[in-house]
């Protein structure tokens, strides 16, 4: 838990919100003290004169308590909302520090449910724990006042009490079970929803809308039939308890009252003040009972929080002045354990300054190389060496600091066109986004807009055409200024006049002495590299570029 919040940082708020707490359950044990001293004083012996001292006792307790009770609110606020903002700040910090390959373990659904729901989970724990503490403390005391009304009543009332929680016991292990189930299912429902949202374009063009509906109704059901499960044991515990602990105790309670009233064992102020308190003390019950059935998935939010704050990145000790070269030795790739090969025995050397243009069919890998040099893919076999040394033991963000990667699936977000390109660089100013801007000649459009550069763009620029999108990714990547520049098609929805436009500034003389790497099908942007690279299929037979580099023992087509 102290990895996701800091507890220390709380303490004075959370004792302070305790005191209230247990201050208002004393003021609760006031009021039917008041209708007690009522019932005998006023009532039973006509003693006229206590009924103004009895209305001035409840009416204070009244505003005492409504105070209180403000108070706690406004200490509530000040430690719970922030401690759920802490814990997701931390998860998110999390995400961040931790490489591309160890989130690529989880999917994008399961990572959100633990953002989102698992830290709300958690600190809800920390507030039920709390109540629960208050709870516990509070249901002594009340049994204590119980037993000083009617011994016998008291002890009659709880004969039932180690059935009830037994039952409770056994209702909660199951609702954790559906708790789970439903979980898992919620992480499948995200994860289709995000791809859906991202990909609805390809969803439509390949007329796949039928077979998305089908899989939105069985997800939703499957979704559906795990809530209605998880409230059905909840509603259950509840009814049992309302049943057992509010109908046929409190009636047979009465009886034994009336009866016990009869034999002069009791008297009418006492056996009414009895079952309001007791009636406090039901209520007490059902919130610790609550609490318990609840602790189950806040037990289990807790585990998977922590199991992703342990987490750790492998040590990479070396860091990446400038950029040099990269090396790629003797690698080989395949998506998945026998599967046919992507890459085998590529070996290939880029240095800085360079321009290289890599060429081949679509599908024969060169887009799978481009994210081994990313580390977005890990090598089955060989090594990758940037400056010389391996890649596995250089720190991430000093390859990203002077490497600036623009993929195929390039994401923006549905923010705005400025804060999509701070996104670059986080204090660009004004004069930066611009010129940026006109260097990726988007800057005309983002004027013929009505609210320029505050224009919210949609999820994944959907809003944009794709050479649009494009030309925002690629100022993007200016604003970055990394020396080494890598396109995986990243011209290929803009004519060749613009592509021909921005190759020219990627090329011209203020770019001297950065390294430029392109994958492309165009002769024409090939035509602008100083290196051809001739990426083939793999046959089983060395393959050779057109500058006699030994790329590979083939590249799968």
């Amino acid at each position: 838990m102290d990895s996701c919040i800091s507890m220390k940082s709380y303490r004075g708020k959370i004792l302070l919100y305790i005191v209230l707490q247990f201050i208002k359950a004393g003021l609760l044990l006031l009021p039917p003290y008041c209708y007690l001293l009522f019932l005998n004083e006023v009532i039973t012996k006509k003693r006229l004169g206590w009924l103004w001292g009895v209305v001035a006792l409840y009416v204070a307790v009244f505003a005492v308590k409504a105070l209180v009770s403000v108070l706690i609110k406004q200490v509530y606020n000040r430690i719970f909302p922030a401690m759920t903002l802490e814990a997701k700040n931390r998860v998110l910090e999390k995400y961040n520090e931790l490489d591309v390959e160890v989130l690529a373990r989880y999917t994008a659904g399961e990572l959100k449910e633990r953002l989102h729901k698992d830290t709300e989970n958690v600190v809800l724990y920390w507030e039920k724990r709390l109540e629960l503490w208050v709870a516990a403390i509070s249901v002594p005391v009340m049994t204590g006042i119980l037993f000083y009304l009617n011994w016998i009543l008291a002890a009659v009332s709880f004969l039932l009490l180690p059935l009830s929680f037994y039952i409770t016991r056994t209702i909660k292990s199951k609702s954790n079970l559906q708790h789970e189930r439903r979980r898992e299912i919620l992480g499948k429902y995200n994860d289709f929803m995000i791809h859906n949202m991202f990909f609805w374009k390809e969803v439509k063009s390949n007329c796949q809308e039928e077979r998305q509906q089908q899989q939105f109704e069985g997800l939703w059901k499957e979704l559906g039939d795990a809530f209605l499960k998880s409230h059905i044991f909840w509603f259950l515990n509840r009814t049992f308890l309302a049943f057992k602990d509010v109908f046929l105790t409190k009636m047979g309670l009465y009886l034994l009252g009336g009866i016990l009233v009869i034999q002069e064992m009791a008297t009418v102020p006492a056996l009414l003040a009895f079952m309001e308190y007791y009636g406090d003390f039901v209520n007490r019950l059902l919130q610790i009972s609550d609490i318990y059935m609840q602790r189950g998935e806040q037990e289990a939010s807790l585990k998977r929080l922590k199991e992703i704050m342990e987490l750790q990145s492998p040590e990479r000790p070396y860091g990446l002045e400038h950029f040099e070269s990269v090396e790629f030795c003797n690698i080989g790739f395949s998506y998945g354990a026998g599967r046919k090969n992507i890459l085998r025995d590529c070996n290939l050397k880029i240095e800085r300054g360079e321009t290289v243009a890599i060429k081949g069919e679509s599908g024969c890998g060169k887009s799978t190389l481009i994210k081994l040099t990313a580390g977005c893919l890990l090598p089955d076999s060989g090594e990758i060496l940037w400056n010389g040394l391996p890649m596995d033991r250089i720190r991430r963000q000093d390859i990203y600091a002077k490497a600036g990667f623009l993929m195929q699936e390039s994401v923006l977000f549905n923010l705005t066109i400025r804060e999509n390109l701070l996104f670059g660089k986080a204090d660009a100013g004004e004069e930066e986004l611009r010129a940026a801007c006109v260097r990726a000649n988007i800057m005309d459009f983002i004027r013929s807009l009505e609210q320029g550069f505050e224009t919210v763009i949609g999820e994944n620029g959907i809003k944009l055409s794709g050479g649009q999108k494009q030309r925002l990714l690629i100022a993007r990547l200016f604003l970055q200024d990394t020396e080494l520049i890598v396109f995986d098609e990243a011209t290929s929805a803009l004519d060749y006049r613009n592509e021909s436009e921005i190759l020219n500034l990627l090329l011209q003389e203020e770019t001297a002495g950065k390294t430029f790497i392109m994958v492309t099908h165009r002769e024409t942007s090939v035509a602008r590299c100083s290196r051809v690279i001739a990426w083939k299929e793999i046959s089983g037979e060395e393959t050779v570029s057109a500058e006699g580099d030994r790329v590979s023992a083939g590249c799968p087509g």
